[in-house]
């Protein structure tokens, strides 16, 4: 679907995807190739590479310090509030990928429950680097 909207001429301002495309390198790259930002699941398992080793995000998030973690709301629900903990960090440039200087910002996200802190939905964002590329979230520069 991306592909075919960059086609016609008609690319997304950003993207967002499950972790079935998310776990998907390929997929990712393609979207920073076409200076896309995007936000995708990926399973906990996920690794993540740079210079200085290779670890699970599962691992990542697990060493999160407890003031990294916000209590925010994704809106109301059919069963109430959706609140939930999350928690943000910048990732190393990878150098497989990134020219010098480094084009895209990448970062590890989290998403874990109040009821169940086991309960945890990871994610990898990238966004363009430079001039314009701050992103509006819930009205919010970012």
């Amino acid at each position: 679907m991306v592909r075919r909207c960059l086609a016609a001429c008609l690319p997304p301002a950003w993207v967002t995807a499950d972790e079935a495309y998310g776990q998907d390198w390929s997929f990712r790259r393609l979207l920073e190739q076409h200076n896309l930002g995007c936000v995708v699941a990926v399973p906990k398992s996920q690794q993540i590479k740079c210079l200085a080793g290779v670890w699970r995000i599962d691992e990542l998030i697990d060493d999160a310090p407890a003031g990294a973690w916000q209590t925010l709301s994704c809106g109301q629900g059919a069963k109430g509030p959706r609140v939930f903990d999350w928690a943000a960090a910048k990732l190393p440039v990878n150098i497989v990928f990134d020219p010098d200087p480094p084009t895209h910002h990448r970062r590890v996200m989290a998403r874990r429950s109040l009821s169940d802190p086991s309960e945890l939905l990871p994610r990898l964002r990238a966004r363009r680097c430079g001039p314009g590329s701050r992103e509006r979230v819930d009205g919010r520069l970012r």
